[in-house]
């Protein structure tokens, strides 16, 4: 008795799989929006970057009360320097992912990273 290692039925479940998902890897990849960091002093929008067109280092100073100092650079966001007594938005480290929150509490500064896809949360 001679067994055939794939029946035609296989090959019809195996391309029907291989289509569904290369439809949904094209549905995702139409439908991402741009990544955009949000800078806000005080509940103000003060600036909003585009992460995906930074390549080159950009530097936002906000003033205030504490001086802080916001850089942009490779598709990433961060906290350089503060004169915030605990330096807790320094050590948040870079922001890159739809989501990402790094708050200066005493400057009352927030950066936030939107955008539109799927995250920890949405999943």
């Amino acid at each position: 008795m001679k067994l055939k290692l794939f029946r035609k039925t296989d090959f019809i479940i195996i391309a029907a799989v291989l289509i569904c998902s290369a439809a949904a890897l094209i549905w995702f990849r139409a439908g991402t929006e741009a990544t955009v960091a949000v800078i806000s002093v005080d509940g103000k929008t003060v600036e909003t970057v585009n992460l995906e067109s930074v390549k080159q280092r950009r530097e936002f100073n906000i003033g205030g009360e504490y001086n802080v100092l916001i850089v942009a650079e490779n598709g990433k966001i961060r906290f350089e320097h503060s004169d915030c007594p605990d330096k807790l938005c320094v050590k948040c480290g870079e922001l890159y992912r739809k989501g990402d929150t790094a708050v200066c509490l005493p400057a009352k500064t927030v950066i936030t990273v939107t955008g539109r896809g799927l995250d920890a949360v949405t999943y």
